[in-house]
């Protein structure tokens, strides 16, 4: 379905992880997997780039419950919500068990060894064959391209915040030896323990922007995406 030009797919988690472990089992060539909330969604209609990723993107799955509201103001409904950081442990978890490779791309230095160290407590035969951290200048940025193909990683998880991360994965992926790609946005923060994730019935009370909001004071202004994406929706599905 569309949201504001936007396509997305309806889609489960269990959908999803079954089309993307297809794709780490055949793939020939590189898949995009895009997560867009209602805050991406209103970037998207200021920003056509933006807009031509998503739209381009292999999988676009709905991150966040504005995005399931939406559907429903318009008459439609879209199975869950499919967030990064569910998607990126579920994703991990498969990795692990079925013995693909992953690289870690984002964050702040040292903040995607430790989510990998953690994650090798959880998952022992987790097999990430590198991290670096999101912060890259035009000579770290060719280094870790040619890191990421001589290690040919099967799924690459790009954490740079959005729009960044789509922007870059969109710029670079012609040219990375991968399977799968996503950005994943802030997920190495929690994976490493530096950020918690709201309890899970704050999340099922669809509430998980507000504690993510007395976590981070600063990110008060990016609230004012949502009202912008109700009235666009409202004006532009629905009235």
């Amino acid at each position: 379905m569309e949201i504001l030009d936007v396509e997305i797919d309806e889609l489960n988690m269990e959908a999803v992880l079954k089309k993307i472990e297809a794709w780490l089992m055949t793939a020939s060539n590189s898949h995009l997997i895009v997560t867009p909330n209602s805050e991406m969604i209103v970037l998207a209609e200021e920003d056509s780039d933006l807009k031509k990723i998503l739209n381009n993107a292999d999988l676009t799955v709905a991150d966040g419950v504005g995005v399931l509201l939406a559907a429903r103001l318009m008459g439609q409904s879209l199975p869950e919500r499919v967030t990064g950081i569910d998607l990126t442990k579920e994703l991990l978890a498969v990795v692990a068990e079925k013995g693909y490779s992953v690289y870690f791309l984002g964050a702040q230095p040292g903040t995607a060894q430790r989510a990998k160290q953690r994650l090798k407590e959880k998952y022992s035969q987790l097999r990430v064959l590198g991290t670096h951290h999101g912060y890259l200048d035009r000579q770290s940025e060719a280094q870790v391209i040619e890191e990421i193909n001589s290690l040919q990683p099967d799924l690459l998880l790009v954490g740079m915040g959005t729009p960044l991360q789509e922007k870059w994965l969109a710029k670079h992926l012609p040219d990375l030896q991968i399977k799968v790609a996503i950005g994943v946005g802030g997920s190495f923060d929690i994976l490493a323990g530096d950020k918690k994730r709201a309890p899970l019935w704050v999340q099922r009370l669809g509430l998980e922007w507000f504690y993510r909001l007395c976590q981070e004071p600063q990110r008060l202004f990016r609230l004012r995406a949502l009202p912008k994406f109700v009235f666009l929706v409202l004006i532009k599905e629905i009235l």
